[in-house]
């Protein structure tokens, strides 16, 4: 990475209309694959509520939004049932641009996201992807998750399975 890379926090001001379209990008090899990601197509009202809902990161470098992730604090009223766990947190809308994947990038956001969350008293770290997104589920298992549960989601055209591990304190 010839610039440096910042990650910090989502701020107000942050350029939504650029986060989405990194998104698309981002999510573009999934839904030509025929997985209707909600980031392949979400809007920009979409990007911003995901963003402010739970705590968000961005990646910059050269001024530049170059990746984003997301996590919740899960609660009783999630349609995901393992997303109910008490001191639980998942994470979403995690992609970084094409341009910047294959260096590492991907891993600091979801490091930085996982530190974050652990100060702040979670116990377990959650995500789902679809059940055919292989490389997906194959990197999230080196990552030391495994296979829990699944979930349909409303949005989606594909069953989703549920990842977690516990947080190593």
């Amino acid at each position: 990475m010839a610039d440096e890379v910042l990650i910090r926090p989502y701020q107000d001001g942050d350029p939504i209309p650029e986060i989405t379209a990194m998104l698309h990008r981002a999510y573009a090899p999934l839904a030509a694959a025929g997985m209707r990601y909600l980031a392949t197509h979400q809007d920009d009202a979409t990007t911003l509520r995901r963003l402010t809902d739970g705590y968000s990161l961005v990646a910059e470098c050269g001024g530049r939004v170059v990746g984003v992730i997301s996590a919740y604090w899960g609660s009783p009223e999630e349609h995901c049932s393992y997303y109910r766990r008490e001191n639980l947190v998942y994470f979403g809308q995690f992609g970084v641009d094409p341009s910047m994947q294959g260096m590492g990038l991907g891993r600091k956001l979801y490091n930085a996201i996982e530190d974050y969350v652990r100060c702040q008293g979670a116990k377990e770290i959650a995500l789902d992807t679809s059940e055919r997104a292989t490389d997906l589920i194959s990197l999230y298992r080196a990552w030391g998750f495994e296979v829990v549960g699944e979930v349909r989601w409303h949005e989606v055209n594909y069953r989703s399975v549920v990842m977690a591990k516990p947080m190593n304190v």
